[in-house]
């Protein structure tokens, strides 16, 4: 009776396709504001669903607690992007998608997720990111370790 309800402005964006999620995740990255990327990740009603279909009893602090971690590690991934880019210049809405690769797989409990790497070009330069992207309740989210690297 005092937990601490659900302070989240935002809703999730269900994506039932994975490429479908890269691309409007593609449209949010170039804006580099970190409120675009939120809902990309699961949040705490959704979790609660999750967790109550596969019958695993977590108390909603611990589910909050799920969900600010994942929240916490994406705006980590974000500030480094963020920092990489405006140390070497790069303007993200002139880069050029040029292909996108998917090292789908599961786990041992038979959890989906898939390792999506999005290449860009530049002129002559070369860049890459990546994300893990889990599925949970047949939808799609941004997962964990968000990067950007340059090609050579």
């Amino acid at each position: 009776k005092d937990q601490r309800p659900d302070t989240s402005k935002y809703n999730c964006i269900l994506h039932k396709d994975l490429p479908v999620l890269c691309d409007t995740f593609h449209k949010a990255m170039v804006q580099l504001d970190f409120e675009n990327l939120k809902p990309f990740v699961p949040d705490v009603k959704f979790l609660k669903e999750t967790f109550d279909t596969l019958d695993i009893d977590f108390r909603n602090d611990q589910v909050l607690y799920r969900q600010q971690m994942i929240l916490r590690g994406l705006q980590r991934d974000h500030r480094k992007i963020l920092k990489t880019i405006a140390k070497l210049d790069i303007n993200l809405k002139k880069l050029i998608r040029t292909e996108l690769d998917y090292d789908y797989g599961k786990d041992e409990k038979g959890n989906q997720y898939c390792y999506v790497t999005q290449y860009y070009q530049r002129i002559k330069h070369n860049y890459s990111i990546s994300f893990i992207a889990i599925k949970l309740n047949n939808y799609w989210f941004i997962g964990d370790d968000l990067k950007f690297e340059i090609i050579k």
